[in-house]
Parts: structure tokens; sequence; C-alpha cells
């Protein structure tokens, strides 16, 4: 049974839906953010997931770049991560290296300190010989601890492990 607050969203959803695939960059979705530091549980992510479980439509959650949103503590994104793993809901971790050709392209017009585009950067610091990656480039660059990503967004500053901004965390998030 969905919270009174979701029933009426969770009932306009067409019964027709086979399954649904979640996306969010970064992950706050899991940690709760900080959205609503208060209660975690309130935050806009968290909220979509409530509704997607309470649909009782098959749902996939992809969890893009852990972390690349700099809304979550390196703690807390480990603590949920075990938590889905734990809880035998973590499909598996999947490489972003073969999106990086159409996140050159379709993230060009962001900003450097939008999710695709830290992404990107992760994925290209990767590609690159180890020399390079370890210079820094600028936003996103962690240039105390070179394994670290430094994120600068919405007044937050997170640093987060550079491997993890390179995969994708497949989620079953809910059955039928």
């Amino acid at each position: 049974r969905s919270p009174p607050h979701l029933q009426p969203a969770v009932g306009r959803i067409p019964r027709r839906v086979d399954a649904i695939l979640a996306v969010d960059l970064g992950g706050d979705s899991l940690t709760g953010g900080v959205d609503f530091a208060s209660d975690p549980e309130c935050g806009r992510d968290r909220q979509v997931l409530h509704a997607l479980r309470a649909s009782r439509i098959p749902c996939t959650h992809l969890v893009l770049g852990p972390g690349c949103d700099g809304e979550s503590a390196v703690g807390a994104m480990r603590a949920a991560v075990r938590h889905v793993d734990e809880s035998g809901a973590l499909l598996g971790v999947v490489p972003l290296a073969p999106l990086l050709e159409p996140l050159c392209r379709h993230s060009a017009p962001l900003a450097p300190n939008r999710t695709p585009n830290i992404i990107k950067s992760a994925l290209e610091r990767a590609a690159a010989p180890p020399e390079a990656a370890d210079e820094g480039d600028g936003e996103g660059s962690g240039a105390a601890r070179p394994d670290l990503c430094t994120i600068n967004r919405h007044g937050n500053t997170a640093h987060v492990p550079w491997s993890w901004l390179t995969v994708a965390l497949a989620i079953k998030l809910s059955d039928a």
C-alpha cells in the first residue's frame, strides 16, 4: 500500500506499463542527499523511489556515477550500497566507458559541474595515461588526493573516489 500522499500520483500510472527503468545521476536517491537534511526521506529522489515501489510495477534503478552530484558523503554512499548489496537487490556494477562518446556529444552545452560532464571527465581521466590523470583538470580534480575527485555543486563540496564516477549500479527496486 502506498503512503497517503502518494496515492493520487500512483493511481494515475497507466496499468499498461510492463516495467520501469529509473535513472539517477549521483545516487542521492540511495542516501537521501541534501534536499531535506532534517528528513532525507522527504527528498525528491527518495520520494520518486517511494512512488515507484508503491506502483507495484517491476522497476530497475540505475545509479550512474555514484557521488557525481556532490550530494552524498562517501560514508553514506558506502553504507547505502552495502545495504542494497546485503539485501540482494544489487544486480551488478556496469562500466560507463562505452558511453564516453555520446556523453561528449550530448553534454557539451552543459556547465562543467553538471553531472554528465563530471562523469565524462572521470571517464576521460580513466582513459588517459597515468601521468596525465595525476595532474588534475580544474573542476572535478582531486588535487589533495589524486584518488578523489573534488565536486563543487549547489554550495556543497564533496570528495568522491574517481573510480565511482566511471560505473553505474543496477539495483532491483521492485518486483511485480
